[in-house]
């Protein structure tokens, strides 16, 4: 385990999660008695033996949108990320990693991220890796799209191949979010994105997560992004998740642990998302500190590996019930292939559980 200093406390990062601990349980830089029990309790540096393999395969770094906020943008236009695309050379090469990886864990089941970039600028990409993945093993395949090109028939033709979730995002309420989430020509989305999910889920058996971007801004407007979305989407089919943004660099204002819990209370009383849904409504970031050092480190668990001999950029999108956090890594532009991997036990679809002990906050 590696101690780090942080802002509120000391963060304990281990093997498979990481715990802020209050100054009380760290004396000259090393744990006390005390903090030693309070952690062995809460796990953090047990590794269960893995159930499944996890991979996330950039099918495209390009994006069909400009986000002012986007750490992949800078102020003047320009993208950190240089242009690639996923091919079948590539495909070949993820799905030989994969299997390597997976027969030296002893495991059978993948689970598979399409990401990018926005991964359906490259939908022959992710047609090709859902086909190639599911014919040699069992697979579970989601992606992060902003929905923009995800047409009835693109979704229909992903959903035959084996997708079987994608997240969008939404800015805020509609007018929030066509100032900031626009095309690269400046043009609205919101209604676009709603339109296609609702067509997605009236057609295909697609599940969704929608997921709320929460500035402080948003924050007094949550209920009108949820009346809004409810209007279009079949919310029965549809997980929502609400994620304060954190400020990476772009000048963003973050909303503090405060802000995000009045986020997420109004979400959870309304009653178009909770009485007789199967919605869910969670958050990412509840009780998360602004981030230090510590925090916007990847957890020592994640092993991040390329087939193609380079590494793309993710933002922190966890899964609805995730209340993990990280911040992205840039890395190195080239060519599109797998941006992370990882082997555990406990499925990302799964809510990962605060510690029993008091003093101790773990997040996985």
């Amino acid at each position: 385990m590696r101690l780090v200093q942080g802002r509120n406390g000391w963060w304990c990062i281990g093997r498979s999660a990481t715990a802020l601990l209050p100054d009380g349980l760290v004396h000259n830089g090393d744990l006390t008695p005390e903090g030693r029990v309070q952690l062995r309790a809460a796990g953090i540096d047990e590794v269960p033996e893995p159930d499944h393999y996890s991979l996330t395969v950039v099918t495209s770094t390009g994006c069909n949108l400009g986000c002012s906020y986007c750490f992949q943008n800078t102020p003047d236009g320009r993208r950190r990320i240089a242009p690639a695309r996923l091919d079948a050379r590539n495909v070949a090469r993820c799905l030989s990693f994969a299997e390597k990886q997976m027969a030296e864990l002893g495991v059978r089941r993948l689970e598979l991220l399409l990401f990018g970039g926005e991964p359906l600028l490259n939908p022959a990409g992710c047609l090709q890796v859902l086909r190639a993945f599911g014919a040699r093993m069992p697979v579970t395949a989601s992606m992060v799209s902003n929905g923009v090109l995800l047409t009835r028939r693109t979704a229909g033709r992903l959903a035959e191949a084996g997708l079987g979730h994608v997240q969008v995002t939404l800015d805020g309420e509609r007018d929030q979010h066509d100032r900031t989430r626009v095309t690269r020509g400046g043009r609205p989305t919101f209604d676009l994105i709603l339109a296609n999910v609702a067509a997605a889920q009236q057609h295909t058996g697609l599940r969704f997560t929608l997921r709320v971007n929460v500035t402080p801004q948003v924050v007094p407007r949550l209920p009108a992004v949820l009346d809004q979305a409810a209007e279009v989407l079949d919310v029965r089919s549809t997980n929502l998740a609400i994620a304060p943004v954190l400020d990476y660099g772009a000048g963003v204002p973050a909303p503090d642990a405060r802000a995000a819990q009045e986020a997420v209370e109004p979400a959870r009383r309304r009653p178009n998302w909770v009485s007789g849904s199967s919605a869910r409504v969670t958050t990412t970031a509840t009780s998360a500190p602004r981030p230090t050092a510590a925090w916007a480190r990847s957890s020592p668990r994640t092993a991040r590996c390329s087939a193609a001999g380079t590494r793309s950029a993710r933002t922190t999108s966890r899964w609805v019930s995730s209340k993990r956090a990280t911040a992205p890594n840039p890395g190195n532009a080239g060519a599109a292939a797998v941006a992370n991997c990882r082997a555990h036990k406990r499925s990302p679809t799964h809510s990962t559980p605060e510690c029993s002990t008091s003093s101790v906050r773990a997040r996985r």
